[in-house]
């Protein structure tokens, strides 16, 4: 089991790498501060709403839904606090 913003960033991660992105490129496409960007990658925001969320996706030119088909996003396989 994970925590929730462990999945998120790991997704975040996985997107990249697919798309040989950097964090700056994601904060340019997305419209987000990078500094938002570095602080959810390093794991010192414990909560995202679903704005940024939504802003990621559109950065990473993904649909939400699209981000959370994931069976990492399943309640069973997180530690929800």
């Amino acid at each position: 089991m994970q925590k929730l913003i462990d999945a998120v960033v790991d997704k975040i991660c996985f997107y990249l790498g697919k798309r040989n992105m950097s964090q700056y490129a994601l904060a340019q496409k997305s419209g987000l501060p990078l500094s938002t960007v570095k602080s959810i990658m390093q794991r010192r925001t414990k909560d995202i709403n679903l704005q940024t969320l939504f802003q990621i996706c559109v950065g990473l030119g993904i649909s939400v839904s699209e981000f959370l088909d994931d069976k990492i996003f399943d309640p069973q396989n997180l530690y929800l606090e």
